[in-house]
């Protein structure tokens, strides 16, 4: 009796082993999910569409998607045709009030810059999680403070939120 209890035990945990053996994802500790056949990684270079243009914008978000990919995943980059592709284009780059002060002079107390940007991600072994959509940015400012002299690091807290939004919709499946 106690040997088919242990041989009913091994049986059952030979068929999970076997199991997890068969999957094609790839499961990471950083929560990446990543059809095992996949090796590398494309990131396109980034056209900037917007009507305010930031000049070093493009390659800073290029780079930034890169790097997370290198350190984040087994994946290699290479300049063209990768297993998983990133198209993406800035569509938005502004700055508006967003906190206004009454009275009869109505002045803004806080300003907000924002970042939109359109991702066309296509994967070659897993068409389902190809999308195309926007992503949206911000970080918000006092309006006593030039941008010129805050506006590299709000930029580099835009692209950092929206390089994980790009990550975790693409090979995270969040």
């Amino acid at each position: 009796m106690i040997l088919m209890r242990k041989l009913h035990w091994i049986l059952i945990l030979v068929v999970f082993v076997l199991g997890i053996k068969s999957c094609s994802i790839e499961y990471t500790f950083t929560g990446a999910s990543i059809p095992i056949e996949a090796k590398t990684f494309t990131v396109r270079d980034i056209d900037n569409i917007a009507p305010t243009i930031n000049p070093s914008l493009a390659s800073d978000l290029q780079l930034a998607l890169s790097d997370k990919l290198l350190t984040q995943t087994r994946l290699s980059s290479i300049p063209y045709d990768g297993d998983l592709i990133y198209d993406i284009t800035i569509t938005g780059y502004e700055v508006k009030p967003t906190s206004i002060s009454g009275g009869d002079e109505s002045v803004a107390v806080e300003n907000r810059l924002t970042v939109r940007v359109k991702v066309k991600y296509m994967n070659r072994y897993d068409q389902e999680a190809e999308f195309e959509k926007s992503f949206s940015q911000f970080a918000d400012y006092e309006s006593d403070q030039n941008l010129l002299d805050v506006e590299d690091g709000l930029v580099e807290t835009i692209i950092e939120n929206l390089i994980n939004d790009i990550f975790n919709a693409s090979v995270a499946n969040w």
